[in-house]
């Protein structure tokens, strides 16, 4: 038993310790990205959401970061943790799924895309997401005692189906689109395969290997804490994995082998056509695109 015990404490600090190098490597990753893309990179409808989605991904890193300090220095965790660190979580999810869907739709209906979307489309997008994420994590968190220590059994119950339904729609929305735009990218557009594609391609990879456990963790939390301790970690490590790894997809699909570029070129080549639609938006009268 004690052998056991001894076990799961050495388990338990390999992942916390794991988990702190994937966050801190990551938040440097991020802030690289957010810097370029805020301040040396022209917007464009694609480089909105990327921006986004690196201020969520640099937001969940600092919180886990933040508390994983205060839990090592003081040895205590409050439930108020997880439920800031899956905020931000849940507006990246979010932020991708759009990505998803948008990047999708330019490529079957090209012409309708450029013509019909508002060019400010993808930053309103972008700022209702944030907006409505909030109360569609902390009306469930604060139903169910995780901000406050008074519990209110039915309305947990009400707003905790409709919280996790909701995640599942978004999972859902973003996969179906990723799959439908793997196709058509590669059986059935002449087209050359853009760069974003494997951005977003690689985003939902990395979603459903290394987020769906923190999904899955915030629809049976109970249930897991009770039959798997070591659940939450485990699912933490991976989703600082899904939000660090994001900056290294991007170098990936921007870079040229052989050469070495400052990480601005690689963002602006990783974006692809998305960049230059939106530097086209910008710069034509549409009529001409």
């Amino acid at each position: 038993m004690f052998g056991l015990f001894s076990f799961w404490r050495t388990f338990d600090s390999v992942v916390f310790y794991l988990t702190l190098i994937v966050g801190l490597g990551g938040l440097v990753g991020n802030g690289l990205v957010l810097w370029n893309l805020g301040f040396h990179i022209k917007k464009g409808p694609f480089s909105v959401y990327l921006l986004h989605l690196a201020a969520a991904d640099f937001l969940f890193l600092s919180c886990h970061m933040g508390f994983c300090v205060a839990q090592a220095a003081l040895g205590a965790q409050d439930t108020l943790y997880f439920v800031l660190t899956f905020l931000w979580f849940a507006v990246g999810l979010w932020l991708l799924a759009a990505l998803s869907v948008e990047r999708c739709l330019s490529n079957l209906f090209p012409t309708c895309y450029q013509g019909c979307w508002p060019r400010h489309a993808s930053a309103i997008l972008c700022a209702l997401v944030w907006a409505l994420t909030l109360p569609a994590v902390l009306l469930p968190a604060n139903a169910c005692g995780l901000l406050r220590n008074s519990r209110r059994l039915l309305v947990c119950l009400r707003y905790h189906v409709a919280s996790v339904i909701w995640l599942l729609v978004l999972a859902c929305v973003a996969y179906t689109a990723g799959v439908v735009l793997f196709v058509w990218v590669t059986c059935c557009s002449t087209r050359p395969r853009p760069r974003l594609y494997g951005i977003v391609l690689g985003a939902l990879f990395l979603l459903f290997f290394c987020g769906l456990p923190l999904v899955l963790y915030w629809s049976l939390q109970p249930l897991l804490n009770f039959l798997l301790s070591m659940f939450l970690p485990l699912a933490t490590l991976l989703a600082c994995i899904n939000s660090s790894a994001k900056p290294l997809i991007y170098l990936a699909s921007g870079r040229q082998p052989g050469k070495r570029e400052p990480l601005r070129v690689v963002l602006r080549r990783a974006l692809g056509e998305g960049a230059e639609l939106g530097a086209r938006e910008q710069s034509l009268p549409m009529g001409l695109l």
